[in-house]
Order: C-alpha cells, then structure tokens, then sequence
C-alpha cells in the first residue's frame, strides 16, 4: 500500500466515479483502476463493487475510508503547518547589535519587518561587535549586526552597507558655513572622538598625523558624540547613517575631505540554520541603511 493508492481509492470514495477521480487527480481513469485493484491486494479485502455502470462502496471500504479521512485531515493541518512558517518563521526572533545599529537603524528596520510579522516578538539585545559575535557563536542570538570582524572562528559575515564619514559640527558653529571640511579646518577645534585604539578611532586619525585638534571629549558610541556635537561641546567625524538617524536640529553634517569607510555586517553562525525570520530582518535593516543614505529630501 502507498499514498498513491489511498490518494486514488478517497478521490474515488469522494466522486463515486472511477473517471471522475482520474480527472480529479490528473491521471487517466486505468490508472486509477490499477491503483485501486492494487490497494484491495494489499489490504485483502474488496472495496468496490460494480451495480450497472455504478461502483458502490463495500462496507469494508466505508469503515477504512473514515481512518483515510483522519489521516488526510492531518496531512491538510500539516500543510497549514508549513504555511505558517513560511509567512510567520519558528515564532520568535533574537537580535544581537552594537549600539549605533540598535538605535538608528533597527527602530526603523524593525518597523519594516512588523509590517509582514505583525505577531512576532523581537528579543534584542544592544553591547559591541565581540559581544555581538559571541552572542551569534553560542547561539544566543539568531542574527547580529555589528561594525567589525572578530576572530571568533565559525562566524559568517556579510557586508550589509558602508558609508563615508562625515563630518559633524554644530549649526551654529562658523564651520556649519562650509561646504566641505579638510583635516586643516579642524586646527585648534574641540574633537570628540572615538575611543583610543578602536578601529574607527584609528581610521580616523590617520588623516591627522600633526594632530592639532583638542581631543577634548572620548566616548564609544557615535549617538552620544551626535547629542554632544548637537549641544555645541565640539565637532565630530562620524559614520553619517546616525546623525541622519538621530534628526538631531542643533547639527550639521558636511562632507569631509578624507577617506573614512564605515562599515556594517550581518553576522550568522555556521553551526546554527538561519531561519527565515532572520533573513527578512536582514533584509529589513538593508533597506533601511539604503534610504539613511539618500539625501534627507529624498527620504
């Protein structure tokens, strides 16, 4: 007995019609005659009889068609089962990111992502790019976002977006004017940086190699330079996606001069499956560093 027998006898039970059921199952009606004729050999006993140009159902064949029926009502709610999953993934997501990520770009990625799983919960969980990767390694978390590789082995990572620092000063401040900002403009000025040897710091620096800035203020994250540059404490060179993010009034962005690239990845496990409700978050954050890089008119 196989699901091609059963699948034949129940179309039949349901048409009372051997050609019927052959229509209904894309088939040619001997082949459900054999189908049929194979199923009685299996099972031992007779499940049709013919009574003119009528087949009529044995009672031995009511009583099994009753067990077929259960057993294809499962097969329907397995099917619901999967569709399920298609549209809703396994029912939960947890996301690892650093902090520029988690609060300029996942309010907006995670907006996008409820427009399709509106029933989702998000579980996110906001350190640097090393916790990041740890959460990602031990699965903790079932996609990350982060700034930087680490040598943490069994991880992959895939560029999601880089940007060209910024510069960013107060509106108010006589460098707001200019169109462009070399390393020169920064002489004598309050910087707020980075902190000392973080890789960003040091792409940075590199452009100031007779540093006549005053490193006045350090901090790790690029939001809280924003906030400071914003209530005029100096000026910054940051990655543009979070002073477009923050929408902050009292600052001003302007091209620099120099080659700064900041970059983000997605990271996954190669020990984990990334499920489909990962992919779509990842999917969601692209989109959303792609507009934070168009012009503000344009957003």
């Amino acid at each position: 007995m196989n699901f091609k027998q059963v699948e034949a006898f129940r179309a039949v039970m349901m048409t009372r019609s051997m050609t019927t059921a052959a229509g209904l199952l894309h088939t040619s009606q001997p082949n459900v005659s054999r189908w049929i004729a194979l199923l009685e050999k299996a099972l031992g006993f007779v499940l049709f009889q013919r009574v003119g140009t009528r087949i009529i159902p044995t009672p031995e064949a009511e009583a099994f068609y009753a067990d077929v029926e259960r057993a294809f009502i499962g097969l329907e709610s397995l099917n619901d089962s999967a569709s399920s999953i298609r549209r809703r993934g396994t029912g939960l997501l947890r996301v690892g990111a650093v902090g520029s990520i988690t609060q300029c770009v996942l309010p907006d990625a995670i907006r996008l992502f409820r427009h399709k799983h509106s029933d989702i919960p998000v579980v996110v969980n906001t350190g640097g790019s090393d916790a990041v990767a740890k959460w990602l390694a031990t699965g903790v978390c079932d996609i990350g976002f982060c700034s930087l590789h680490t040598d943490l082995p069994g991880l992959r990572y895939e560029r999601i977006d880089t940007t060209h620092g910024a510069a960013i000063v107060p509106r108010a401040h006589p460098l707001a004017a200019k169109a462009m900002l070399t390393p020169a403009d920064f002489r004598d000025q309050d910087f707020i940086s980075l902190p000392a040897g973080s890789f960003n710091r040091a792409a940075i620096d590199r452009h100031f190699p007779d540093d006549a800035r005053v490193l006045s203020i350090e901090t790790p994250y690029a939001t809280t330079i924003c906030s400071m540059v914003g209530k005029g404490l100096g000026v910054s060179i940051v990655n543009p996606v979070v002073p477009r993010a923050l929408g902050i009034a009292e600052l001003c962005e302007i091209p620099f001069s120099e080659k700064v690239e900041f970059h983000s990845y997605a990271v996954t496990s190669e020990h984990y499956p990334v499920n489909t409700l990962a992919r779509r978050m990842a999917d969601c954050v692209r989109e959303t560093f792609a507009a934070l890089q168009r012009p503000a008119a344009a957003r």
